[in-house]
């Protein structure tokens, strides 16, 4: 019975790494998902791997799909010292407006 309860111990262990351990920004199961079927997963995954060890190693030539949209992604400008930052939303009058009608109605 504890042999029985030590593999399923580790079936459910290797589920969560497969499900909630992202590798290169996605986990197991979205890559999974992604393919079209078992060989389409497969060549992928070899391919990722291709290229990780590529990067590891410095040979890589081309810089990937992250680095070239974190490279054309501007930040966004800091605040100046004492100045609130903008908010995020932008809404008109008549958009708080409608809200107080909705809040109203409901506080009756």
């Amino acid at each position: 019975m504890l042999k029985l309860l030590k593999w399923g111990v580790a079936a459910a262990a290797l589920w969560a790494v497969v499900a909630f351990v992202p590798v290169g920004g996605r986990t197991v199961l979205d890559r999974w998902r992604a393919a079209s079927g078992p060989g389409d997963f497969v060549t992928r995954t070899a391919a990722e791997i291709e290229r990780g060890v590529r990067r590891l190693a410095g040979r890589s030539q081309a810089p990937s799909r992250e680095a070239q949209a974190r490279s054309t992604v501007r930040p966004a400008p800091a605040a100046r010292p004492g100045q609130p930052t903008p908010p995020a939303e932008h809404h008109t009058d008549a958009d708080r407006k409608a809200l107080d009608a909705i809040v109203a109605e409901h506080a009756r």
